[in-house]
């Protein structure tokens, strides 16, 4: 467990058997994609701050029968949400609620981050505590996902002070410092922070760089270095749109006129001529470690390269729709023994951070997708990309009991009915810790 997870340890608690008509157990590959399993009359025993065992009740009851339980007749009990990909800091911006009804980016991402540059700036303007309220309406947002039930979350931020966000929540936060920059002034600025960093006298903290196309080969391949001496996840944007991959092919449309507009271009960047993962594999960045976050924009050889690898790939569904960037070939990630993991991104691109939604609004973009599977991706896949598989994301014995219980008061009569309502349920869902 590294001093980024940070989780907090569950209190030794008396034994307890929790029961409930269905349960969501286990972790299966199948030949149609990655699966939990639904099992009917089910139970899971938890003790010692730890899942000890679980199955189906009548077994659970003849070997831990002196135990007290615990019945949920009008639930259904799952492991704990994870959101793979979110940007807490930005949670005070509410871009895309406030931009939805009366403007689309139509995959025109440039545009979207002047946006998003131009309500930073009016924020502080008109906010002289302004990073306080950033704060407290970053906690807000967290809060609420862990209302939902959401466990661990991804967090990229621009400020150190964001760091702090998720200090002493429930919902742990694995928090990584974003830098960005393409001109060689950036560069050395970039460097320098990191030095100030790594000199600091408080535990290393995680770094990333932001894209591609916004931050110098340099700068990856030393955080990728210093993420591997560290113990550290890289999570990097990556093929959002086709303007990034056009950028990086001819250094020519959308990306390179709004670089050379803020001035943020100086013509020393070796533009690459080839797409986001074969550049990042040149690179040699990408690894069983890295999380490559949209990947929308990936032809077949860069799957092949992400496969090989053993690469994550994090999917925000709800965040590509609103910025009509398109969608990711999840078929073929699956194909290739990817499990994708799911994020909600932030509410400068995204009108509700739910990871129900997100699964509602994959369900809608992917009719094939078995529902099993992505639920598979809001939980199991996210704790594969973040290294924490171990302590969750599955309901299994040794694992942390972080457990919801998921109201449902119709009769379901199969496991294809359960995961079919847990992943269509959406912001209607309701959620209930397991104490």
């Amino acid at each position: 467990m590294t001093d980024q997870e940070n989780f907090h340890q569950h209190k030794v608690s008396q034994p307890i058997i929790h029961r409930a008509p269905w349960v969501i157990m286990g972790m299966t590959s199948e030949s149609r994609g990655f699966a939990q399993r639904a099992v009917e009359d089910g139970a899971l025993v938890v003790a010692d701050g730890l899942i000890q065992a679980i199955g189906r009740y009548r077994d659970i009851r003849k070997e831990f029968g002196l135990y007290k339980i615990r019945e949920y007749a009008s639930s259904i009990l799952v492991p704990a949400l994870i959101n793979s990909h979110c940007h807490l800091e930005l949670s005070h911006l509410n871009i895309a609620k406030g931009i939805k009804d009366r403007k689309a980016y139509n995959g025109d991402i440039t545009e979207w981050i002047r946006d998003l540059l131009s309500a930073k700036e009016v924020f502080f303007q008109d906010n002289a505590d302004a990073e306080s309220l950033i704060l407290q309406q970053a906690g807000l947002t967290l809060q609420n996902m862990s209302d939902e039930g959401v466990a661990f979350i991804g967090d990229i931020g621009n400020s150190l002070a964001s760091r702090n966000i998720g200090k002493d929540q429930n919902t742990r936060v694995y928090f990584l410092l974003e830098l960005l920059g393409l001109t060689r002034n950036s560069e050395v600025k970039n460097f320098a922070r990191l030095e100030n960093i790594d000199t600091g006298d408080t535990p290393a903290i995680g770094c990333t760089p932001h894209a591609p196309y916004s931050t110098t080969s340099a700068v990856i391949k030393a955080l990728k270095r210093r993420a591997a001496e560290h113990g550290h996840i890289l999570s990097i944007h990556v093929a959002e749109s086709l303007h990034e991959v056009e950028f990086l092919k001819s250094g020519a449309g959308e990306f390179r006129e709004f670089l050379l507009e803020r001035g943020a271009w100086d013509g020393s960047f070796t533009l690459p001529a080839k797409g986001s993962v074969q550049y990042l594999d040149s690179l040699d960045v990408i690894d069983s470690r890295t999380i490559c976050v949209h990947s929308v924009h990936v032809d077949k050889t860069e799957i092949d390269i992400l496969a090989k690898k053993k690469a994550k790939v994090c999917l925000c569904p709800g965040s590509n729709r609103f910025l009509g960037v398109g969608k990711a070939p999840v078929t073929e990630f699956l194909d290739h023994g990817i499990l994708p993991a799911l994020g909600t991104d932030s509410q400068a691109s995204n009108e509700s951070l739910s990871m129900w939604r997100e699964m509602l609004l994959l369900r809608e973009d992917y009719q094939d997708l078995l529902p099993e599977t992505v639920f598979a991706m809001a939980t199991w896949g996210g704790s594969e990309a973040w290294g924490i598989s171990s302590s969750m994301g599955s309901l299994e014995p040794g694992k942390l009991p972080l457990i919801l219980a998921v109201k449902n008061n119709e009769k379901i009569d199969s496991p294809e009915v359960v995961f079919d309502f847990l992943t269509t349920a959406g912001e209607s869902v309701q959620v209930d810790w397991l104490g």
